[in-house]
């Protein structure tokens, strides 16, 4: 099968990340069906979407109206996920990142058509323990969008031992004709990419919040007003590069000594869950968010993210 001849994909589920996905997929021309177990969610998924689609074309990032982009899209109650997933040729998971969930729910694909490419938004575990005890796992492969993945252009595709060779190059192209833009993952590894590279920044900066270093507010005005200020145009390689490799060599030959190795997570953050607070969806995390609501503050953000998609774009031209 040919990215080209894809014409129809399922999303399953419809949390924060599948509706992500499942606009990237429809507002490139594909047909989809978003599933959840839960109609509510799905509803407010569709909601959530809306609000997505209007500040697309807001900023002229979309060729055709809302309204046709929505019409893609149909939803459907995965209790029954044959109905789902029938006629699809390309099934995206998303459903919570909890391995047995996930094996429990591969396994009743096994059972779909078998020209249909099975793909994960796994963040953290790999295409192989996903898979294991599947009789066709050669065509389950990893696909790892970003939140918010309907404005993100990375997708990290990754595959396991069985995979096949023509379904990551299927997937790689899907992702392009879809507008992505995708990096393969070389090599089976917990995190892949660039959740490897976020979980070492958040390690070293509750180290640093632990140790009295720096605040919330200080770090995080530190990380976008310099490297974060940069690595839309420039990655920390070619970074190196300009640097001095000789320079960058003495600098981390005396700074690594004293960087955090924990492997735990910082007990700044478990405090945090253990006291409920959970970030934006609960009302507080690092900051607090009481006042605005979720949608403002969503907004606020995607705004951002657009104007810095725009300038992406005409740089990768």
């Amino acid at each position: 099968m040919k990215a080209e001849d894809i014409r129809e994909v399922a999303v399953i589920g419809a949390g924060i990340m599948g509706e992500g996905i499942a606009l990237s997929f429809a507002a490139a021309g594909l047909s989809v069906r978003l599933a959840d177990q839960d109609r509510h969610i799905l509803n407010n998924s569709l909601t959530r979407m809306g609000a997505h689609l209007k500040l697309l074309a807001e900023f002229g990032l979309l060729e055709d109206t809302p309204a046709r982009v929505r019409s893609r899209i149909k939803t459907f109650l995965s209790s029954d996920p044959d109905r789902a997933v029938r006629g699809c040729t390309f099934i995206v998971e998303c459903i919570p990142e909890i391995l047995a969930l996930k094996r429990e729910l591969f396994s009743r694909l096994d059972d779909c058509d078998g020209g249909t490419i099975l793909s994960s938004n796994t963040s953290s575990f790999t295409v192989s323990e996903i898979s294991r005890g599947m009789r066709t796992p050669g065509r389950v492969v990893g696909t790892h969008f970003f939140m918010p993945a309907h404005i993100v252009p990375l997708v990290e595709v990754h595959r396991g031992k069985d995979t096949g060779n023509a379904v990551v190059e299927t997937t790689r192209k899907l992702m392009l004709r879809i507008g992505k833009k995708p990096v393969l993952v070389g090599k089976e590894i917990p995190g892949f990419i660039v959740n490897r590279i976020q979980a070492a920044i958040a390690r070293e900066a509750n180290y640093l919040m632990e140790q009295g270093v720096v605040t919330p507010d200080d770090f995080d005005m530190a990380a976008r007003s310099s490297y974060g200020f940069r690595l839309a145009s420039l990655g920390p390689l070619a970074q190196a590069d300009i640097n001095g490799l000789d320079t960058v060599l003495r600098g981390n030959t005396h700074i690594y000594k004293s960087l955090c190795n924990a492997t735990e997570p910082s007990p700044v953050i478990a405090d945090k869950v253990k006291k409920g607070e959970l970030g934006l969806k609960s009302g507080r995390g690092y900051y607090d968010y009481r006042g605005k609501s979720q949608e403002q503050i969503t907004e606020e953000i995607e705004r951002n993210l657009l104007k810095q998609l725009i300038l992406f774009r005409e740089r990768e031209k």
